[in-house]
Formats: C-alpha cells, sequence, structure tokens
C-alpha cells in the first residue's frame, strides 16, 4: 500500500495522487432532449436538418421578381397581388419565381390599394432572401463532446433535428455521515447531540456539479458499522464521502479503516481548515474523508470532491473570478500551510476592502455572509492591514 500520514502534501498533489490513480469508466446513456438540461455529451453531436429547407424571406414584406427592375423603378400602379408581387414575411417560403424580398418599411399603398415604392428605396437583386442552409446544414457540428448543455445549446440540438443524445452517466456519489453525536436534521439536539447539516450541503453540491447524490442514514462510531456501510457504499458508488472521524481522536475510526483498505492513501493536506482529510482509492474507486467541522466539509469538497466531478466528466475544473483588494486588518498564519480566510468585500470608491470574517462570528455568519476567499499561500507567515491581496470571488462582481 502507498500511504502517507503526513502533512507534506499539497491539495493539488492530494488531488493529483487520486485522479491518476483512479482507473476511470464513465458510461454514457441516450437521454430525451428535454431532460439534456446540464448533462454533459459523451461525444460529438452532428445536425440531421438543413435549414432552411429552402430559401426564406428575412423581412416582412413582399417577394417580386429581380427582372422588373432591370431598367429602374418600375411603375406599380398596375401591379396585382399574386402575378407582380406575393405577400412574403419573415420566416416564409415563397415561389421560385420570385428572387427578391422588399421589407415593409420600403412600400406603401395608396387609396386605391395600389402598391408605391417609399421615398429613396433602391432596388438590390436577392435582398432579404435567406438561402437553403444559411441557418444550419445537415452534418454540421453542434455542441462538442464533454461539454455542460445550456439552454442555448439546446436550441441549436433541436434546430439539427436531435430528439436524443447520448450524455455521460451522472457519476454516483454516496455520502456517510458519521459519529455518535449527530441527530439528523428537524430533531431538536440535547446536551452532547449535533445536527448533522453537512449532508444537505454535500448533497446540494454534488446536484450543482451534476452528479447523484446517495445519502445513507448516520452511522455510529462503531469500526464495523463503518466498515459494513464502506462497503455497502462501495458495491453502488462511483466515489465515496465520509464524513466526520477524519482526525486522530480516539473515535476517528474512519481514516484509520481507509488506511487499512485502500491501495493508495494519504491522510492530511497543508491547508487550514480542514487538514486532516484523508483521500483513497479502493476497490479502484476515490474515497475522501471529509472533516466534520461544516466549513472543513466545505473546503474539502470545494477544492477535492469538485475536482473529482469534473474529472469524470472530461471538464476543467472551474476557476474563479480574482481581483486585489486591501485587507483592512491584519493576518497571521503558519507558514507550513495554506490558509483559507473568508472575506466580507466591499466596494469603496478608489478599489475594494477585503474585512476577514472574525473567528467568533457563528458559522452559518461565516458561510452565508462571506463572498469572497483569499487563500495564503505556504511561505507567508503574515499580512499587514492596508496590503494588497487576491481574493477569489464567491458571487457575481455584481452583488459586491
Amino acid at each position: 500500500m502507498n500511504q502517507n500520514n503526513d502533512f507534506s502534501v499539497t491539495r493539488a498533489e492530494a488531488l493529483g495522487l487520486l485522479l491518476e490513480n483512479w482507473p476511470l469508466k464513465a458510461g454514457t446513456e441516450l437521454i430525451q432532449i428535454q431532460q439534456a438540461l446540464g448533462r454533459i455529451t459523451a461525444k460529438d453531436v452532428y445536425s440531421q436538418n438543413t435549414l432552411p429547407p429552402y430559401r426564406i424571406s428575412m423581412a416582412d414584406g413582399i417577394a417580386v421578381r429581380s427582372g422588373y427592375f432591370s431598367s429602374g423603378l418600375p411603375d406599380t400602379t398596375g401591379w396585382v397581388k399574386g402575378i407582380q408581387y406575393i405577400q412574403a414575411d419573415t420566416g416564409d417560403d415563397f415561389p421560385d419565381g420570385f428572387d427578391t424580398v422588399i421589407a415593409v418599411e420600403n412600400i406603401y399603398y395608396d387609396d386605391d390599394g395600389k402598391l408605391h415604392f417609399s421615398d429613396g428605396f433602391s432596388f438590390v437583386k436577392g435582398d432579404r432572401v435567406r438561402q437553403p442552409g444559411t441557418m444550419v446544414k445537415e452534418g454540421d457540428l453542434l455542441v462538442e463532446a464533454h461539454v455542460c448543455l445550456t439552454p442555448v445549446h439546446l436550441a441549436a440540438l433541436g434546430m439539427g433535428g436531435i430528439i436524443q443524445l447520448e450524455v455521460i452517466r451522472k457519476p454516483k456519489v454516496v455520502y456517510i455521515p458519521t459519529g455518535n453525536e449527530l441527530v439528523s436534521i428537524g430533531v431538536k439536539p440535547e446536551r452532547g447531540q449535533n445536527v448533522e447539516s453537512n449532508g444537505i450541503m454535500v448533497s446540494a453540491f454534488l446536484q450543482q456539479w451534476g452528479a447523484e447524490p446517495i445519502c445513507f442514514p448516520i452511522i455510529k462510531d462503531n469500526p464495523d458499522e463503518l466498515e459494513h456501510a464502506l462497503d455497502m457504499a462501495l458495491a453502488v458508488a462511483d466515489i465515496v464521502l465520509i464524513n466526520g472521524g477524519s482526525s486522530k481522536g480516539m473515535e476517528d475510526f474512519n481514516a484509520r479503516l481507509l488506511q487499512k483498505r485502500a491501495s493508495i492513501f494519504q491522510h492530511g493536506i497543508k491547508m487550514v481548515p480542514g487538514k486532516p482529510v484523508a483521500v483513497a482509492i479502493i476497490n479502484g474507486k476515490p474515497v475522501v474523508n471529509l472533516p466534520g467541522p461544516t466549513v472543513g466539509t466545505f473546503l474539502s469538497m470545494d477544492w477535492c470532491v469538485s475536482g473529482l466531478i469534473h474529472h469524470y466528466f472530461g471538464l476543467t475544473i472551474p476557476v474563479r473570478q480574482k481581483i486585489k483588494a486591501r485587507l483592512d486588518k491584519s493576518l497571521k498564519k503558519r507558514p507550513d500551510f495554506e490558509t483559507y480566510t473568508r472575506l466580507i468585500l466591499t466596494a469603496q470608491k478608489y478599489g475594494y476592502i477585503a474585512s476577514p470574517v472574525d473567528s467568533n462570528k457563528s458559522i452559518p455568519y461565516a458561510l452565508t455572509k462571506s463572498n469572497a476567499l483569499f487563500i495564503a499561500p505556504v511561505g507567508i507567515s503574515g499580512y499587514q492591514a492596508g496590503d494588497e491581496i487576491e481574493v477569489e470571488l464567491l458571487c457575481g462582481l455584481e452583488k459586491i
């Protein structure tokens, strides 16, 4: 077993360890286009249609024969609708004998219903006629493989005549909450108890990233029960997440279980908070032991599980928008660890001010009020008030 029990690796190295040793076999499935929003294409998709199949009008107006205009604008007082011209509005097909469309803005009718051209109108042969295949042609590439489908992708697919398409099967991710102290959401906690609130956050992130979450019931700190739950998870999941028991306490059995079962194992990352995270490959599948504290769970989902899901789909890991801001108070950190600091970013006349969220604030406050993150790198021991730092936005810049 290749194992490491110190804090000598970075987030990128730990994620790389999982990706390099994961014999990934992502399956595919055929779905209807109506269910394709947010799904990931398994292969290139090509148009089955040619649009327009015949020429059509590009404007509301009339269709005419260009031969009538060979000597300039003709006298239209004797023109009859259906013979010298026909109605041809936007998207209309029209008989092949007509080859030019004149927009409604360039014509008018007198009191007797006779057609006339507006002052300043100049005739251009073939004007406002969309030729066959100018919208899309049979065989055109509509969407490439490994693309997350958006509403505009669906419009392009529909235009191309696609009613079914092959997408990458959603990865099944089992989440196992562990701890004697945990009670489910909705249960009033008593002394010595804590609410298992991480699961709903984890499940929401997984759905947001395109995975299928499977949430197990709370497992008590019992080594045999934990191992049984792990075996059940490995039987159905592509990725397994175990929450809690990742540190070195007397009842922190989960990291030890992973170490016993893993072919690849790393316990501890050079980052805080959340450094006790353990990552492993067991039966050819990634297993991540998320730290129990909610902020630690969030960060491990953010850098590790997100990376696994995007790799599964063949997608690039998203990169948050970064901007420069100035600290309004000093920050201290251990130089041998990366440090995540949650910030409240405010816009000022001459730039942005970054206010670190006080450690005495509640967890809901820290999670919901912060709108930016600062990841201080290894090798730095601190920052002074007024220092300029590069922060990652947790929301759109328009909300700052």
